[in-house]
Order: C-alpha cells, then sequence, then structure tokens
C-alpha cells in the first residue's frame, strides 16, 4: 500500500494502517534517533515517543509534504528535547554500532580499516561536542544524506542556518581531525 493511502487511512484513525507506517520507517527512524544521542535505550524511547506523536497528531500531516520529512522532524524535536534534559550518558559506542560514520571515511584498502575505525571514532566524539543544531545537521546532511532543502524542513532551520550550522559542525570535525592526522 502507497504511503498516502497509509496516511489517509491513519487519519481516520486505522491502527492497522499505523503498524504498517511504524513497520515501514521503524529502522529509519532509530537510526536519526540514534545518530544523535549515541544512546540505544534512549534512541528507542525517543522512536516510541516519536511515533506515539505521528499518530496523535496525524490528521494535522499534511499531505502535500514527504511523510519520512516530517516523521524525522519530530525525531529530531524529541532529540532535541532529550539532549536538553540532559537524559544522556554520553557513552563511547564502537565502530559496529555506528556504521554510518563508514560512509563518511570509507576506504577500499584493507589497510586503512584501523585508520579509518580511529577516525570514525574521532569524529562521534566530536558530534558530541557540537550544538544539538549543528550535530542533527551533520547527521542529517552527511550520514543520512539528506539535501538541504529537506533539512530545513526536518528541522524547522532556514536554509541559509541549515549551511551554516553544517559549515561550523564540519570546520570543528575538521580541526579535531588535522590535529589527530
Amino acid at each position: 500500500m502507497e504511503t498516502k493511502n497509509l496516511i489517509e487511512s491513519c487519519i481516520k484513525k486505522d491502527e492497522s494502517a499505523f503498524r504498517i507506517l511504524v513497520d515501514r520507517y521503524a529502522g529509519y527512524a532509530f537510526s536519526v534517533a540514534y545518530r544523535v544521542v549515541n544512546d540505544e535505550e534512549e534512541a528507542k524511547d525517543i522512536v516510541q515517543e516519536s511515533f506515539i506523536a505521528a499518530w496523535n497528531s496525524m490528521e494535522r500531516f499534511d499531505s502535500g509534504r514527504n511523510f519520512s520529512n516530517w516523521l524525522y522532524r519530530i525525531i529530531v524535536n524529541k532529540c532535541f528535547d532529550s539532549l536538553r534534559r540532559g537524559r544522556l550518558k554520553g557513552i563511547n559506542r564502537t565502530e559496529a554500532e555506528h556504521p554510518g560514520i563508514s560512509r563518511i571515511i570509507s576506504d577500499s584498502d584493507p589497510g586503512k580499516k584501523l585508520e579509518n575505525k580511529e577516525i570514525g571514532r574521532i569524529i562521534r566524539l566530536m558530534t558530541g561536542k557540537l550544538s544539538p543544531k549543528q550535530k542533527a545537521v551533520f547527521i542529517l546532511s552527511a550520514l543520512e544524506g539528506l539535501s538541504h532543502d529537506d533539512i530545513s524542513e526536518i528541522t524547522g532551520m532556514a536554509k541559509s542556518s541549515v549551511k551554516s550550522n553544517l559549515n561550523h559542525a564540519i570546520k570543528k570535525i575538521r580541526a579535531c581531525l588535522e590535529k589527530y592526522l
């Protein structure tokens, strides 16, 4: 069933249609939340809270918008709320737990794997030092591959703010990487 039809059914409070949407977008939602908050349990809570919020506000969804961007916005806002409340512990994660980092630093040379793993660790540490907005923009752009327009829609920031936050995030991460290299 097409997403548009599922949403129309969800607006009519069809729980089975919503279950299909949840199944379709749960992995996507968890990926975003986990990358922003760096905590598996917190990310699971955020995903659950986000889907509850989506269900409760489905009748306000603008059918002219992209559903995944609308859901992203809910998730990112829940992540911001979590970061502001300071619910996170900032636990270090292994590269296996952050496979998206490898898309930034991938190299086909097996000799580079250890170096890339260390660079990935540094990038994860640096994203933890970014402001919540910079972190969200960096993750949505560099790890999720979204356009500035999509990020603007998701975060509610002007496109110029998206570019500015991304630029600052990249500069901070690059400066740290230059120290390492």
